[in-house]
């Protein structure tokens, strides 16, 4: 638990296209459900994965405070800040592209109804 207290750099490069992949592929996977059930999941599935991408941009800018990865203290501020800063910004990115599909299916409607 050393790495969620203090963080680790490449948290934010993990989570966010990881929560896009899957957000991605409930999209199409649910499609169908939506237009039988007539409950619009697609949005609160984004919402959890946007928070979840976030969780991990996070956990990169608490490593990028604290110093560095939590289990590798022997490596240089300077590629751990990089990398930590890759990975805020990755997250925020792909939190955004989350955001932004989602949103998409409150104005896009997939049934032929």
């Amino acid at each position: 638990m050393r790495a969620l207290r203090l963080g680790t750099s490449w948290g934010g490069l993990l989570s966010g296209p990881l929560a896009w992949a899957v957000s991605t592929q409930l999209n199409y996977a649910f499609v169908e459900w939506q237009c039988a059930h007539g409950i619009p999941v697609i949005p609160a599935i984004a919402l959890v994965l946007t928070v979840l991408a976030l969780l991990g941009g996070a956990l990169s800018w608490r490593a990028r405070q604290q110093g560095g990865a939590a289990f590798k203290p022997d490596r240089t501020r300077s590629t751990e800040d990089f990398v930590a800063n890759i990975g805020i910004l990755s997250a925020v990115l792909f939190a955004l592209v989350i955001v932004m599909q989602g949103a998409a299916s409150l104005i896009l409607n997939g049934c032929l109804r």
